[in-house]
């Protein structure tokens, strides 16, 4: 019994961040944020892979304000990828 709530609270946990991080994705694409929808193949720098899809943008957006990079990239998928310019 322990475990079945145990797992149901995690579950509905889950889907609580969940719900949350697509409110946070939806909003950094309103407001611009996200940087370009270059294809790939102009994005030819990996920088790595991310869980979640705000981290992505937080580390792309980094990279921009840093001067490192001028364009970025959040790839779906299993895990979301992150593609640079540079």
């Amino acid at each position: 019994m322990k475990r079945t709530l145990a797992a149901a609270g995690f579950v509905i946990a889950l889907a609580g961040f969940a719900q949350t991080a697509a409110a946070e994705t939806a909003g950094a694409r309103q407001s611009g944020t996200v940087a370009s929808a270059a294809s790939p193949v102009d994005l030819p720098v990996h920088r790595g892979k991310f869980w979640f899809h705000s981290d992505c943008i937080t580390a792309g957006q980094q990279g921009v304000d840093r001067g490192h990079r001028s364009q970025y990239q959040c790839a779906e998928g299993w895990m979301r990828n992150l593609w640079t310019d540079r």
